[in-house]
């Protein structure tokens, strides 16, 4: 609700996938998929009439779009062009997909949804039905789509949003709302900023920086939340709120993080957006790093418990939650599998090979740096995106260098 005009292709306002597909493949299976996909899914069905309401339609709002290249380059050019078209408040709905051919047996096939209807554990489930569905199409199975829109158990995104406006005005919400007001009071409305005594000057210039991590630091981290009676994202989010206090001297340490629980009961198997930005704060008292990642994980079990959207919860209460005019200093994730995990399969009878799309007007973090814990099997490393016009790269290294110090030191 707080995005649903223009600016989109980003890596947190676009999930999107394009892939070179070598084989035989059924242009009319792929459309029944999409189209029963659609009706499982009431959220890929819903438009907006305004910030605050929306409307969920009966049939699927997107078709599978079928074109026709001369060359791959062609062919890379328009999907790029097809799925790069901003979504917007008005338009015919949050998804797109298209199949571009080049031969016979040589198809580009991309689709995307903008963030206000899926997130990644949405994108896993869609995923995988678009893969059943696709084979129970080449089977000839065209039985009914098992709509799962029970109100009792909250599968469907219009009977979870209902729900949780009802839950809002309720006792859940009263709990909540103490929750928030108490943690407000405490930390204020937004995490501090990563203070480093730089200015912002010139333009916008995105710099990744990369620290390669030993090849066991995942069991390293792993151990280290044992000890601490834990979880390693307790870990990970400590290494990074104590390397900020060691940076810059702040007290308190605060930073955002991503929430994707569904919080409530019956979610788990829902496709829509229910992911959204919790602060976390360490406390003023220095502690041993054992004694943090408990501090750490005490209060992340405490705002995932009462997590809810603020800046929605806030306008429903007319309150302040989360300042919506400041960024967050520090950002931070813990990704356990590279990023090809959450790629769509190839479709039976036919190869994939993805391929990254570059699309312009990006959104901008000026003022925040993300932090990304990649504890892969293989190449694990801790990498920081950040304006280097904002933040000078020694100071963003020397904070990768404290929170790994932290997480994988052998004395933790």
């Amino acid at each position: 609700m707080a995005r649903l005009t223009g600016e989109f292709a980003d890596w947190h306002n676009l999930h999107y996938m394009a892939m070179w597909l070598t084989g035989e493949l059924n242009i009319s299976a792929v459309r029944d998929a999409w189209r029963r996909v659609c009706l499982r899914h009431d959220v890929l069905r819903r438009t907006y009439v305004s910030a605050d309401e929306a409307c969920t339609h009966g049939d699927a709002l997107s078709e599978v779009e079928f074109h026709t290249a001369e060359t791959d380059a062609d062919a890379v050019e328009l999907m790029r062009r097809f799925l790069g078209t901003p979504f917007s408040l008005d338009g015919p709905g949050f998804s797109r997909i298209a199949i571009v051919q080049r031969g016979e047996r040589r198809h580009l096939f991309g689709i995307a949804m903008d963030h206000i209807i899926s997130d990644q554990a949405s994108w896993a489930r869609i995923r995988a039905d678009f893969t059943e569905f696709y084979d129970r199409a080449l089977a000839g199975d065209s039985g009914d789509v098992d709509d799962a829109g029970d109100v009792a158990n909250v599968s469907s995104y219009q009977s979870f949003a209902s729900e949780e406006r009802r839950l809002f005005s309720g006792r859940w919400g009263e709990e909540r709302r103490a929750f928030w007001r108490s943690y407000v009071g405490e930390f204020g409305t937004a995490p501090p900023p990563f203070s480093v005594g730089a200015e912002h000057t010139g333009a916008y210039r995105p710099r990744r920086v990369t620290r390669e991590l030993p090849a066991d630091a995942k069991s390293r981290v792993h151990k280290f939340s044992l000890e601490a009676r834990a979880t390693p994202f307790a870990v990970v989010t400590s290494s990074v709120l104590a390397a900020m206090r060691e940076v810059t001297g702040a007290s308190p340490a605060g930073i955002s993080v991503n929430q994707h629980g569904r919080m409530l009961p019956g979610t788990s198997e829902t496709a829509g957006l229910f992911v959204q930005t919790v602060p976390l704060h360490l406390g003023r008292q220095t502690r041993s790093p054992l004694e943090t990642v408990r501090e750490v994980f005490l209060r992340t079990h405490d705002v995932f418990e009462y997590s809810v959207p603020l800046l929605v919860a806030g306008r429903h209460w007319n309150e302040t939650l989360m300042a919506v005019d400041r960024q967050a200093g520090l950002y931070v994730s813990l990704n356990d599998q590279p990023p090809s995990t959450y790629n769509l399969r190839a479709f039976t009878g036919t190869e994939g090979e993805y391929v990254e799309l570059d699309f312009p007007g990006g959104k901008r973090f000026v003022e925040t740096v993300v932090v990304a814990w990649n504890l892969y099997e293989t190449g694990p490393e801790l990498v920081a995106h950040c304006n280097e016009n904002y933040f000078p790269g020694a100071a963003v290294e020397k904070l990768l260098e404290a929170a790994e110090r932290f997480a994988l030191s052998a004395d933790s």
